[in-house]
């Protein structure tokens, strides 16, 4: 059975509850783990959980996750990314697939930009990018609650999530969500 571990930094649960949509997708196919990236795994503004690190090796797929914060992942992300430059070195991610998703406050929000340093690292180590393939559900006349991929983004997924703690991602973006851990999982399988 292939391996899907979903890292991801959540600062407010929206992010945390993406993540979760991510996994049962991915669970339905996989030996699916839920990573979730804490400030106490930083020390002097560096990402130091080499065990953290090490889990991933072993993975087929690694699904990344983190809000949207000023156009870009979340600096406890970062931390993250930057302490895989041993990973890098080595090439011990080279060839596993990768994916990713966002959540941001704004429709737009930059969350294309997150998107892309997603891209970007992943292709520096060598992984292979899986896109979102769910399609807009408002084309197909689901509402803007219900509807997959309703801000049409095939990089990865992204959810609009409205300010206030009674708010979370839609269930439309859970889907979407869902969906994605499902194809990176299914991938994975193949791959395996």
């Amino acid at each position: 059975m292939a391996v899907v571990k979903i890292v991801f930094h959540s600062g407010t649960g929206n992010t945390r509850c993406l993540a979760e949509a991510v996994h049962r997708g991915a669970a339905a196919h996989a030996d699916a783990e839920l990573m979730e990236i804490t400030g106490s795994m930083i020390s002097d503004g560096r990402f130091t959980d080499e065990d953290f690190l090490a889990k991933l090796d072993s993975a087929d797929a690694i699904i990344f996750g983190s809000p949207t914060y000023m156009g870009m992942v979340s600096g406890q992300m970062k931390c993250f990314f930057d302490a895989t430059s041993q990973r890098w070195m080595s090439g011990a991610w080279n060839s596993k697939l990768a994916a990713g998703f966002t959540t941001s406050l704004g429709l737009s929000g930059d969350k294309q930009s997150t998107l892309s340093y997603l891209v970007t690292v992943s292709c520096q180590h060598g992984m292979i990018w899986v896109s979102c393939d769910a399609p807009n559900g408002l084309f197909q006349g689901a509402s803007m609650e219900e509807a997959t991929n309703r801000l049409s983004s095939n990089t990865g997924v992204m959810s609009q999530v409205n300010f206030g703690p009674e708010f979370h991602p839609t269930p439309g973006d859970e889907r979407t969500g869902e969906l994605l851990g499902e194809r990176v999982a299914k991938l994975a399988a193949r791959l395996a």
